[in-house]
């Protein structure tokens, strides 16, 4: 881990080498399924959005079959680590998150750390539960980066919500419902 500034702020290389093959590998995916028809079409989108998609339709494939190597390694690490019936925990988000209308730069790296965290099961394939509320556990099948999502509150600190995220193999949503 490396110390950030004197806000006390982690970053994990491995994470956030694991969050860029995810970007490379979602981009790719994205220009080989609508590339096409967003160069055809060229949709009035919101900003920010329309950027991101406009730097995936000129992406190149230069780097994917590394970043395809990566998922399959990752993969096949955490298939070994937990087998069929283990569980891996990690936080939910990174820390404590920007205040509302505070500089964006903060906001970036917030998102940057949370992209890592979430780049796990991104890449792996596999199914990330995190919790909706102390007295409700539900599974939820959310498709935003290939994986199921709920999340299980801890409590509090500095009065603010503390989360775990659980990691299963794919295949093993077999959490309680």
């Amino acid at each position: 881990m490396t110390k950030g500034n004197g806000d006390q702020e982690y970053n994990i290389p491995s994470l956030a080498a694991l969050s860029s093959a995810m970007r490379v590998l979602q981009r790719y995916e994205f220009k080989n399924n609508h590339g096409e028809w967003v160069r055809t079409v060229k949709p009035d989108l919101g900003p920010g959005i329309s950027e991101r998609v406009w730097e995936a339709v000129k992406t190149t494939d230069e780097n994917v079959d590394v970043c395809h190597s990566v998922k399959t390694e990752l993969r096949a690490a955490l298939n070994a680590l937990l087998g069929d019936f283990g569980v891996l925990a990690i936080p939910t988000v990174p820390g404590p998150p920007p205040e509302l209308q505070s500089d964006p730069i903060p906001l970036e790296a917030f998102l940057a750390k949370a992209f890592s965290l979430l780049s796990i099961a991104g890449v792996s394939g596999f199914c990330q539960v995190l919790s909706l509320s102390l007295s409700l556990f539900v599974c939820v099948c959310v498709c935003v980066v290939r994986h199921d999502k709920v999340s299980i509150p801890l409590g509090l600190y500095d009065n603010l919500p503390v989360a775990i995220s659980l990691l299963a193999k794919h295949g093993s949503e077999w959490f309680p419902a």
